[in-house]
């Protein structure tokens, strides 16, 4: 009994799915700053720096303008919309010619995080030699340090399954003594993991008043697009109290599970395998990294390999790997993968495991006999031999009746011919010490037959779907008890009748008792 093992690349046994943040954003100067129409607004001033406090200017920042009416201005109305930090950590853009009264908010965000932000008001007032235009909206008539203060209560840092609704996001209103409030509005935006922010779409609630309790609650909509979600709650008519909640879609439930490398594929005893690759997709074409699968060998005799079982998680890209480890006993080797989170869910691949190919003398290029029965030499190559009783292989060699004996062929194919489909030939010429010889052919499962010479009559001793580079062909495995001289003959016929074999050289061997 032969232990066999099963080797597991574990290309990812913890996948990190978020980065922890090493750099915050804040506002340093130009927060709240009162201005006039078309005119630029005083240095509004953020800082990044790292955990410890120190300025970081490694991070790129990013600037947005959100207008009176609560629009997002894309490039427009802004001094600068990217910059890096200077050596004190520091960025600056400003508010540049505004037409319309009100609140401006200018948004300042960590190019790497989006959920990394800062907001800093400016508040455009008439100029006074020009009346407010009606249909410009008013001045917010609360001061910007309102008595009101929004909070967020629970719901944040979510991590949530693609097509999976997320749990409710609660934010609480309360007054300066910490009371709940009632009568004001709150307001929601959904951020995208790209820092778009959508329009009443994603969310199940846009708009909401406080209950007695002073909170308000909404909750992300099931999406297939994973990433880093940011949702935005802002008391209505008051652009500095705004809190955040953020939301980490990840990959969904398995929806494929395929072999996507190494099946089908052939080795010989003694060799491990190549990588046997797997993939788990959801049904949003994501890949799920992190999902445990678990491995079974099942033997060609359809036991399992007693090393019981093996796990592997799968990498970034959804791809889990194993791979056959070497065994002695040749036939077909099963690699079962089993869903750790389903054990229902199951794929496999094939190993086919034949005998090593053993140092075999050569018998020259390969010969053709094309449709007219012409003999024409060729690229291919032939290697062939007998051992007698465990020896090394000879092409021709003098045998007992009681001696062990293998007969094996190799072929290495000709390149135009890789990839067809054909048949493998052998035959076996027989001359009995002063008698005729005769020829046999031999079909699948060593049944024998006499052949009269006819190519149209060959029979295939084994069929190929597709030619291989190089072919194994285990010819006999036994003893010889008829005496005299035997001839073996071996190659492949095409398709189309063309014939492929060892004509410039048999594998020979006189029997004696």
């Amino acid at each position: 009994m032969f232990k066999f093992n099963l080797f597991i690349i574990l290309i990812c046994s913890s996948i990190i799915l978020l980065q922890p943040a090493y750099a915050i954003i804040t506002v340093v100067s130009g927060d709240k700053q009162v201005m006039k129409l078309e005119t630029n607004s005083e240095n509004i001033v953020f800082k990044v720096i790292d955990e410890q406090g120190n300025p970081n200017t490694k991070e790129t920042v990013k600037f947005q303008l959100t207008n009176p009416f609560g629009d997002t201005i894309v490039l427009q109305g802004l001094t600068n919309y990217r910059a890096e930090p200077n050596n004190d950590g520091e960025v600056i853009t400003n508010l540049q010619n505004p037409t319309v009264i009100g609140n401006y908010i200018v948004i300042a965000k960590l190019e790497t995080d989006v959920t990394q932000l800062a907001n800093a008001v400016v508040i455009v007032q008439s100029l006074d030699d020009k009346p407010i235009d009606g249909d410009q909206p008013p001045i917010i008539d609360i001061p910007v340090e309102t008595s009101a203060n929004l909070s967020l209560i629970s719901g944040d840092k979510q991590t949530v399954k693609a097509g999976f609704d997320s749990e409710d996001i609660i934010f609480q209103v309360t007054d300066e003594q910490g009371n709940p409030v009632t009568g004001q509005t709150v307001k929601f935006q959904l951020q995208d993991s790209t820092g778009t922010i959508t329009t009443l779409q994603g969310l199940t609630t846009y708009e909401s008043q406080p209950d007695a309790d002073g909170r308000v609650k909404t909750s992300m909509q099931a999406t297939g697009d994973i990433g880093n979600y940011t949702i935005i709650a802002k008391l209505a008519g008051n652009a500095v109290q705004a809190v955040n909640a953020n939301i980490i879609i990840t990959a969904g439930l398995v929806s494929i599970f395929k072999v996507v490398a190494g099946n089908n594929q052939t080795i010989f005893t003694g060799e491990s395998s190549a990588n046997i690759s797997f993939q788990l997709i959801d049904a949003f074409n994501n890949n799920i990294p992190a999902e445990i699968v678990n491995f079974q060998v099942i033997t060609p005799d359809g036991s399992l390999m007693d090393n019981g079982i093996t796990t592997a998680a799968s990498d970034i890209n959804g791809i889990v790997i194993t791979r056959l480890e070497p065994v002695k006993i040749k036939g077909n080797y099963i690699i079962k993968a089993i869903l750790a989170s389903d054990i229902s869910r199951t794929i496999q691949a094939t190993v086919q495991v034949v005998m090593a190919v053993p140092i075999l003398p050569s018998l020259g290029f390969g010969t053709f006999i094309n449709e007219q029965s012409e003999l024409i030499n060729n690229n291919s190559i032939f290697n062939g031999g007998i051992a007698v009783n465990d020896t090394n292989f000879s092409q021709e060699t003098i045998v007992n009746t009681s001696d062990s004996v293998v007969i094996e062929g190799f072929i290495t194919v000709a390149d135009e011919h890789i990839g067809d489909r054909a048949d493998i030939i052998l035959l076996a010429s027989y001359n009995p010490l002063n008698n005729p010889e005769l020829f046999f052919m031999v079909g699948s499962g060593q049944n024998i037959q006499l052949w009269n010479g006819d190519l149209n009559n060959l029979i295939a001793y084994e069929a190929i779907a597709n030619l291989e580079k190089t072919q194994f062909i285990p010819i006999y495995d036994g003893k010889l008890s008829d005496v005299g001289i035997w001839k073996v003959y071996f190659g492949y016929r095409l398709e189309n009748g063309t014939i492929v074999f060892n004509g410039n050289q048999s594998i020979n061997c006189l029997v004696e008792n």
